[in-house]
């Protein structure tokens, strides 16, 4: 769905109303169907979306400074690191040695 044409009149309407190809993809996403060819991005829409990001800016905060450790596709350990990380070479940064 997300990999449609624009026709000419399409991008010359876009340009003069201010809208980006990312706002186009946006809207087909989360937008209401309200007929076969046509979405509607309603007021609740957008509501249920912007609580949505606000839930998972919450959850990003929450999680900063989480370390996951992974073998293959199991997970073995994960865990609040208040350290900083580890180079590849074993040495933590800015510490002297």
């Amino acid at each position: 769905m997300h990999d449609l044409r624009f026709t000419q009149h399409a991008e010359t309407r876009m340009r003069q109303r201010g809208f980006r190809n990312v706002d186009v993809s946006l809207v087909l996403s989360v937008a209401t169907r309200v007929a076969d060819d046509a979405f509607f991005l309603s007021d609740k829409d957008a509501a249920r979306e912007i609580e949505r990001r606000r839930h998972e800016i919450q959850q990003l905060e929450r999680l900063r400074g989480t370390k996951l450790i992974v073998d293959c596709y199991s997970v073995i350990t994960l865990y609040h690191s208040d350290r900083k990380p580890v180079r590849a070479n074993g040495r933590n940064r800015g510490r002297a040695s």
